[in-house]
């Protein structure tokens, strides 16, 4: 009980903020729930699904990206989320990600961080994979989580320019 008397406290503070931000001219938040993979899967339907579903049924401003990391086993019930796109971490396979999510949500990520320290040659080759097993349709090429801080920009700079520069592979 005390448990979820804390996440409804937390969940009502994130809809307040979420507002706040699209008030002060976002046009896109997103929610992340960085710690979803150390619950099993039992918890997670307990302790995160019901408070994302309040927090994405509380924000009809503007479109919303929710983003679960290591939260595999709960695909099904995120892509029931209202919610525009869903962000997945480099731990899924594209293909599984794609089945699970379905056609009607965009699918953000999902590449490795790591990846970015790598020499230009294997980011170029990453990135140019990932790219095209998403396709060019309904995904929003990201990382699989966020930017560590002491990420070379040059593997940033490479991971932007192909993607900004990939030229997709039609069968």
């Amino acid at each position: 009980e005390a448990a979820h008397k804390l996440l409804s406290k937390i969940t009502v503070s994130t809809i307040n903020y979420l507002k706040m931000q699209i008030q002060s001219g976002a046009n896109l938040v997103q929610i992340f729930d960085s710690w979803a993979g150390i619950l099993s899967p039992e918890q997670y339907s307990i302790f995160g699904i019901p408070y994302l579903q309040k927090i994405c049924e509380a924000i009809t401003e503007a479109p919303k990206i929710v983003f679960a990391k290591g939260a595999h086993f709960a695909l099904d019930d995120l892509s029931k989320l209202n919610c525009e796109v869903l962000g997945i971490d480099w731990n899924i396979q594209i293909n599984k990600a794609k089945i699970a999510i379905g056609e009607d949500k965009v699918i953000q990520g999902n590449l490795d961080p790591a990846v970015l320290y790598a020499d230009k040659e294997t980011i170029i080759a990453k990135t140019t994979k990932m790219l095209d097993e998403f396709g060019p349709e309904k995904h929003i090429a990201n990382l699989g989580h966020g930017v560590y801080p002491d990420t070379p920009l040059d593997g940033v700079k490479w991971f932007i320019e192909t993607v900004k520069s990939h030229q997709y592979q039609m069968a």
